[in-house]
Order: C-alpha cells, then sequence, then structure tokens
C-alpha cells in the first residue's frame, strides 16, 4: 500500500495537464496532420499562437473548390458592368495564391507538395495564366510523389432528364453527317466550349506523377511520354481526339485504375499492354470497340446507353471481375436493348457484386425479351436503384433473385417516381407507356406473381441481409415489394431501412409495420 501511495504522488502523475503538447510536435508532423483538414480550415490555425504561425508551410495537400453554380450570377458583376474586367474565381485564386506563397515564404527546407487539385466552377480564359503559374511551380517542386486533382468545369455528365446519351448521341450523329470521315480530329470542335484550357505539356514529363484526374480540359499530348510511376487517371470530356487519348494511355507503363467519362470523340480503345485493376466507361457515347487485358481486373463499371454486344472484350476472361456496375441512362429500353442487356450482364455472371441502376428499378428485367437462361451463379450481393411507378416493376426484383441462387445481401435504393408532365405532353407519355404494353403485355401484378417469392431459393436459404433506401411507405409499390420480401426472407439477420424524412409519427407507423412482415425470428431492424 506505501508503494502506490509513493507512486501515485510522484512527479510524473502530477505533471501540469495544461500543457499544450500538441505544440511540441515537429513541424512536419503537424503539417501532415493538418493536410487531412480542408484547407480553409487548416489555414485558420495560424491565428493560434506565433508557433503556429508558419506550420501550413509544412502542409503537403492543396486543394481549393468552388461548387456548381457558384458564379452563374457574377458575371453581370464582374465583367459586363464592370470598367475592369476581373475574374469571377477571385476568392478561388486568392486561396490558391495564398497557400502556395506561404509555402514558399515559410519552408526554408521547400517540403515537397504531395496532392494539389482545385475545381473552378466554370474557368476563364484570364484565369489561365495564373494556373499555369500554379502547375509549373507544383510540378517543379514535385519529389517522390504527386497526386492532381484539376477540374475546371463543374456540371453532371450526363443529363438522364433530357433523353440520356441515347438522345445526345442521334441528335450529334444529325450534326455529324457533313463530317463522318475515318479521321477522328474533324470532330474536336465539339468540346471547344467545354474545353478552353491547355494542360502545359510539362506534366507529361514529371516522373513522380501517381495520379492524374482532369476535368474538362484539352490534354495537349506531346509526341513523348515519360510518366513511370502514374496508376490511377480519370480523364473527364477531354476535348482532344481518340487517338491523342490513346497514346496517353499507352504511355503510362504502371496504369492499373482507369476511367474515362464523357469522351464524345473517343471511338475505338485498346488496353492490353496493362494490367488494369479496375476501369470505368461513363457516358462515351460514340465509343464501338474496347479491348482490355482483364487477367487482374476486379472492378469494372458502365454507364450510359445500353451497350452494343462488341463493346467489350475481354482477353482473360471476366472471371477476376469481382464487381460490376452498370448505369443506365436511357429512360425506357426498346425490346432490342432489353435483348443486348441481358447478353451484356451475362459477361459477369461470376461476379460476386452487381449493381444495376435505371430509370426503372430491375431495367425491365421482367420482359420476355430479357434472357431466361442467365444465372448469376456467384454473385452473393446485388445493388438495384430505380423507382417503381406500378406494381408490375416488382417483377422484375423476383426475376433477377430468381437467376441468383447464392445471393447474400440485396439493396434496394428506391427513387421518387417522377411527376406526371403536363398535360400538354400527356399524350407523349400515354404513348411510352403503350409502347411497354405491346412489348411486354399488360403491367400486372397478380396473386400468382405475388406466391412466386415464396418459392424464390435465396430468399429462403442465403439472404441475410437487406437494405431498403429512401423507403417510403406511402408507394403502394414500395409498401409491395417490401412485405414480399421481407415475410419470405426465411434466413434473414438484419435489415436497415432509411425512411424519407417525414413527420415522427408517420415514421413509427412505417417502423411497427416492418417489423410485423419480419418472418425470421433473429433478424434485427435498423431505423435511420
Amino acid at each position: 500500500m506505501a508503494y502506490r501511495e509513493e507512486s501515485s504522488s510522484s512527479p510524473a502523475m502530477h505533471a501540469d495537464d495544461g500543457r499544450d503538447r500538441l505544440s511540441d510536435l515537429p513541424e512536419e508532423l503537424l503539417g501532415r496532420i493538418l493536410s487531412f483538414l480542408p484547407n480553409v480550415e487548416a489555414g485558420r490555425t495560424a491565428v493560434l499562437s506565433r508557433r503556429w504561425r508558419n506550420v501550413f508551410g509544412f502542409v503537403d495537400t492543396i486543394s481549393l473548390e468552388e461548387y456548381e453554380g457558384q458564379r452563374s450570377h457574377d458575371w453581370d458583376t464582374f465583367y459586363y458592368e464592370a470598367e475592369e474586367k476581373k475574374s469571377c474565381s477571385r476568392l478561388l485564386l486568392d486561396g490558391l495564391s495564398a497557400a502556395l506563397l506561404n509555402r514558399r515564404r515559410c519552408n526554408g527546407r521547400n517540403l515537397p507538395l504531395r496532392r494539389f487539385g482545385f475545381a473552378f466552377d466554370s474557368i476563364t480564359g484570364w484565369d489561365a495564366v495564373f494556373v499555369d503559374m500554379c502547375l509549373h511551380h507544383v510540378l517543379r517542386h514535385a519529389s517522390r510523389e504527386l497526386h492532381l486533382d484539376l477540374r475546371f468545369f463543374i456540371r453532371p455528365i450526363c443529363e438522364r432528364e433530357s433523353g440520356g446519351c441515347r438522345k445526345r448521341k442521334a441528335e450529334e450523329q444529325k450534326s455529324r453527317e457533313t463530317l463522318e470521315k475515318s479521321d477522328d480530329d474533324d470532330e474536336e470542335h465539339h468540346y471547344y466550349s467545354r474545353c478552353g484550357y491547355l494542360l502545359p505539356r510539362k506534366l507529361y514529363s514529371c516522373v513522380a506523377l501517381k495520379t492524374l484526374c482532369v476535368r474538362y480540359a484539352r490534354l495537349n499530348v506531346p509526341e513523348s511520354i515519360n510518366l513511370p510511376l502514374l496508376e490511377t487517371m480519370r480523364l473527364t470530356g477531354p476535348g482532344d481526339s481518340g487517338r491523342d487519348i490513346q497514346r496517353l494511355i499507352s504511355g503510362c507503363p504502371r496504369l492499373t485504375d482507369l476511367k474515362i467519362e464523357a469522351a464524345p470523340n473517343l471511338r475505338t480503345l485498346s488496353i492490353l499492354d496493362k494490367r488494369l485493376r479496375s476501369f470505368a466507361l461513363r457516358c462515351c457515347r460514340n465509343v464501338k470497340t474496347v479491348a482490355i487485358d482483364s487477367t487482374e481486373l476486379t472492378t469494372l463499371a458502365y454507364s450510359g446507353a445500353v451497350p452494343p454486344e462488341s463493346l467489350l472484350s475481354l482477353h482473360g476472361g471476366a472471371q477476376s471481375v469481382s464487381s460490376c456496375t452498370v448505369q443506365l441512362c436511357s429512360k425506357n429500353l426498346s425490346a432490342e436493348e432489353i435483348g443486348r442487356l441481358g447478353r451484356f450482364l451475362g459477361l459477369f455472371a461470376g461476379t460476386a457484386h452487381l449493381h444495376v441502376e435505371s430509370a426503372r428499378m430491375g431495367a425491365s428485367m421482367e420482359s420476355k425479351h430479357f434472357s431466361s437462361s442467365l444465372t448469376f451463379a456467384g454473385l452473393t450481393r446485388l445493388d438495384l436503384t430505380g423507382c417503381l411507378p406500378s406494381d408490375g416493376a416488382a417483377n422484375a426484383v423476383r426475376r433477377i433473385l430468381e437467376q441468383t441462387p447464392k445471393l447474400e445481401c440485396l439493396t434496394l435504393l428506391l427513387l421518387p417516381v417522377p411527376k406526371k408532365p403536363n398535360y400538354r405532353y400527356y399524350g407523349q407519355e400515354e404513348d411510352v407507356d403503350e409502347k411497354r404494353r405491346q412489348r411486354d403485355g399488360d403491367d400486372l401484378f397478380t396473386a400468382e406473381d405475388e406466391s412466386m417469392f415464396s418459392s424464390i431459393e435465396c430468399l429462403r436459404s442465403c439472404v441475410t441481409t437487406i437494405y431498403l433506401v429512401r423507403y417510403n411507405g406511402d408507394m403502394v409499390t414500395q409498401r409491395l415489394l417490401a412485405r414480399l420480401l421481407l415475410s419470405n426472407t426465411l434466413v434473414l439477420e438484419r435489415v436497415c431501412v432509411k425512411l424519407i424524412k417525414h413527420k415522427l409519427a408517420w415514421q413509427l407507423k412505417q417502423k411497427h409495420e416492418i417489423e410485423g412482415w419480419l418472418v425470421s425470428k433473429s433478424a434485427k431492424a435498423t431505423f435511420t
């Protein structure tokens, strides 16, 4: 006991608790800690004390951004009504300038910059000179590794409300009829208005570059490319020709993660000299063929119209692809497109995780035109995103579940049904529904369809987790599908429901109703 009293009264146990131990850390370590904070918050630490005044100079990450539409009303103030023309992105440019000057003034040892990025709502011509200066400074002081995220324009990649990639492709085809040639350089004029900035060619000789993300800029690819360490590349809206994009990809020997978005000039792509682990192709509406060495490919994502059968050529098979995401931009699918969708998904019959996103949940897989022999034998996780406009749409979910005998986790991200159009467009909407009825017959959910849920193999013996996101119990179809799933899943262990925002009494009503549908005694329900 005496030993315990002596040890408890030792000076070490009575150290001053108010001591600022954080400030005792080396400046390099403090800078590393601040690098995980947004730059605006990290810069505010300079007012803490004299000790912290120059710590920001050791931050190895600089990233500032505007939000979409931030400067939509600034043109009158900064350009049309102003006597002196100024940049609308003054706050962004001042922030980048202050961050780089602070590093140059306070950091005598010139700590290398690890990450650099910015996001313009919409870059203008007089901003290009300052961006050139920033990039040349960053590239000159890069040493071990450098990650760049350069976004020159913020906009949605695909306007699904206006018809998606299929409609835009048809519109562009009409304007290209007189320019159709073998040389795709003639098509570059489509993106001049969006890709005004020209990347410096010095960027392609930065041996420390490991990540390159460029959004809406002209790549300006030189003849000689020296990027030996580049592993991740994401190109969104490049205004260059397909050959330039191919040449840039071919000049990166260690490339493992590639994403290409909104590249209208891209026709063909060959990646047979690299072993990608992740590949994504989004809204490249004019691409015809993509050849990939899929020996080590684990993640694949596609977004756009229903792809043609010859789009993907996987050299090495699709056995290694463990996760596949398919996002369909078209609102309504024709019989031919439904058949092509079945053959496209058949390439990934052995995947373990499948995510299908479409305007109508299930992408009309209940149709007779969808392949009935397709079976996802190794699928254990299924994510479906879309709306349920009618009871018949629940058949699409049932059809998919019948083809996944080993499914363990099911996630339904329920989108709200679009509002009915104005009366002047009502006739057009009726024509769409009539075409669907002619294609698939009456979109009805019968008692026989409901009884078929009880015979789905995965619900009886495999599914242990169900997620319902944005659940609205007032929607008849959502309520029907939730009841059929929960009342027929016999080995369910966990169900997570994210309700839409509503009054507390309404949410409690939905909670009690869902708990009453559970037939598995071991199931635990979580509501958020």
